[in-house]
């Protein structure tokens, strides 16, 4: 008994372990989706009062890589500089690091989007802060968000981007650098590889069916239970008074009081016709044991 029982936790601890390691590797499809690696894109940049050169950026465009009709699409952009960004000179005001970009957009077939093949300007910024002098930016993540009206494929591809300093109090801003995309066919194969490609299929949105669902069984049982009564248990008891004797009848007293008899009657006055026999009993004895012990006297003295 006791080794089938160590055998069943043992089963069961293999299971859920199994179960467990079985969900852990499969989201990693999920995550590597969501999570994908940059990839390598050759642009042209320009810092101000500097000359044009050619350098290989990080992009990093990641989302989901398959969705349903009319569920929305959010796409993020993020950029590494090939060199860390600094900052050119101290800034004691408050300034803004903003990227102004644009990703391109296509759809196949066209049906997919209102607009099937669209040159998209997006602008990120940076929280305002003070810097100093040579003090490394991180640019902000870029992000767009479409909703396919129909099944089937929509790319998003990185392009053109500025970076500048902004400030809000209406100043002009101060840029830093510059970039447009390398036209060769090698820096084309860049940028496919780095492109967000997502498959839309067939379905509706996954907030729909599960708001239906949970609100209208919950309220269903809830509602009925409250509304059936609890049953109440009445036990009635019914207690039967004891007759009261009418004072004109003739009938005699069952019992006889205790003490004087209230009734005057003196059938049962006088003592017990057994305590009476005792006492003749007890008289005979105590006279005998007295016969016997005066004959013994007598004897002795004789």
């Amino acid at each position: 008994m006791l080794k089938s029982k160590t055998r069943l936790r043992v089963a069961v601890k293999t299971a859920v372990i199994a179960t467990a390691g079985a969900g852990i590797f499969g989201a990693f499809p999920a995550l590597a989706s969501i999570y994908a690696a940059p990839k390598p894109v050759a642009y042209t940049c320009t810092p101000p009062g500097g000359a044009a050169a050619t350098y290989t950026l990080q992009m990093d465009l990641t989302g989901p890589t398959a969705v349903v009709t009319n569920s929305p699409i959010m796409a993020t952009w993020k950029v590494a500089p090939p060199t860390p960004l600094t900052a050119p000179v101290a800034v004691t005001t408050p300034l803004s690091l903003v990227i102004d970009a644009d990703m391109r957009i296509d759809a196949t077939p066209a049906a997919v989007l209102a607009t099937p093949s669209d040159l998209r300007s997006l602008a990120a910024t940076a929280p305002a802060a003070t810097m100093t002098a040579g003090q490394p930016l991180t640019l902000p993540t870029l992000m767009v968000t479409v909703t396919p009206s129909a099944t089937g494929v929509v790319v998003f591809k990185p392009d053109s981007f500025t970076v500048f300093l902004d400030s809000a109090a209406g100043t002009s801003p101060t840029e830093l650098l510059n970039c447009d995309l390398v036209v060769d066919a090698q820096a084309s194969a860049q940028v496919s590889a780095a492109a967000l490609r997502v498959t839309v299929g067939t379905g509706s949105p996954s907030a729909s069916p599960s708001a239906s669902p949970s609100a209208s069984p919950s309220a269903s049982p809830s509602a009925s239970a409250s509304a059936t009564p609890t049953p109440t248990i009445t036990v009635t008891r019914t207690r039967t008074a004891d007759p009261v004797p009418d004072p004109d009848s003739d009938e005699q007293i069952d019992e006889t009081p205790k003490g004087a008899a209230s009734t005057g009657g003196g059938g049962d006055a006088g003592p017990d016709a057994r305590m009476i026999m005792f006492s003749g009993v007890l008289t005979v004895a105590l006279a005998g044991i007295g016969g016997l012990v005066l004959r013994r006297r007598t004897a002795g003295r004789g």
